[in-house]
């Protein structure tokens, strides 16, 4: 479905209206947005013919999977947009097509985006202003990027609730001992999930910064000086939630780490308090092995002939114990 908007105030018109044809001639001071949603490839040979597109840039918006990039054909410039979007608990990535040249500008995606109803509500609302009084490719080129950009900031604050949940968690976890190990299993899987989605979110902003950057060096034809600044917005934007990726990556090292030192601590505590039982036990089990053996009374049997003799090998066994666990408490291993 190919939708065409025109912007520009002419004969005290709204600043974007939709016109059912491809206009003959577009006059100075108007600009044509031209959106294909899911285009066919007739539709795509239409647009390729009546606006002169490159026949590799065609290629790339057929094939798809393109990373964030920017290209200059000469009669028009190529651009591809990452738009973040959550899904089922899940980062995806929508790819966003442009092309744009003087006083047009194409945008092809395959499903309904969100970004392209924000956009054009906008215009619709107030045109670009604040941004300029005449339209220009540029400017709404900006604005898209502008949109996407910002994009990422919801996504970025649920991880970084999250992680600051399975931070609180620790603690909690291991006041219990109930499926404490299955606990941690998940909780590990989880933080493994979200170190993912940073990742697709990260290698999706990191040449969007750098295309950024080509606009910013003033290397892209069909963008005025003046348009930088706004440009430079977005440029910081960038930067700013490439650090807050690589912060929240380093955050779930830690996080992690926290689970598995927890995780061995808990282990040790209890190996070392198995070790000690097994240890008391063991001058016990001599004891009692002793005297459990068939001997005549009184053979290597001291008290066995006397009627408080088992008392007495009670008590050498209490007191062995305690001893033990005297002697465990004052070297600080229990």
């Amino acid at each position: 479905m190919i939708t065409l908007t025109l912007l520009g105030q002419r004969d005290g018109a709204a600043p974007a209206e939709t016109v059912k044809e491809f206009p003959k001639q577009i006059r100075d001071g108007e600009m044509l947005w031209v959106d294909a949603e899911s285009p066919t490839e007739e539709e795509l040979g239409e647009l390729k013919k009546r606006f002169g597109l490159d026949e590799f840039a065609v290629e790339d918006v057929i094939h798809k999977d393109q990373r964030p990039k920017l290209e200059d054909y000469g009669k028009n410039v190529f651009a591809v947009i990452h738009v973040p979007i959550v899904k089922n608990h899940r980062s995806e990535i929508i790819e966003l097509f442009i092309f744009f040249q003087k006083n047009w500008i194409i945008t092809i995606h395959s499903m309904e985006s969100e970004l392209i109803q924000a956009v054009d509500s906008r215009i619709r609302a107030r045109g670009l202003a604040p941004l300029g009084n005449i339209p220009s490719p540029d400017l709404l080129y900006y604005v898209f990027l502008d949109f996407a950009v910002d994009a990422y900031y919801p996504i970025l604050d649920e991880v970084e609730n999250r992680l600051e949940e399975l931070d609180k968690q620790a603690v909690t976890t291991f006041k219990t001992r109930v499926r404490r190990m299955e606990n941690v299993v998940q909780i590990v899987t989880t933080i493994g999930g979200v170190r993912k989605r940073l990742m697709v979110l990260r290698r999706s902003l990191t040449p969007t910064r750098d295309m950024l950057g080509m606009v910013m060096r003033g290397a892209v034809p069909f963008v005025a000086d003046s348009s930088l600044r706004s440009f430079r917005d977005v440029y910081d934007h960038s930067f700013q939630l490439l650090e807050t990726i690589d912060n929240d990556r380093d955050r779930t090292s830690d996080v992690r780490d926290l689970y598995i030192s927890l995780h061995s601590a808990s282990t040790d505590n209890t190996i070392k308090l198995l070790t000690a039982v097994a240890t008391m036990f063991l001058p016990l089990s001599l004891l009692a092995g002793i005297y459990g053996t068939n001997f005549t009374p009184g053979f290597f049997e001291p008290g066995s002939d006397s009627p408080l003799g088992f008392y007495l090998f009670v008590s050498a066994m209490v007191i062995t114990a305690l001893g033990f666990v005297y002697y465990f408490k004052r070297s600080h291993w229990i």
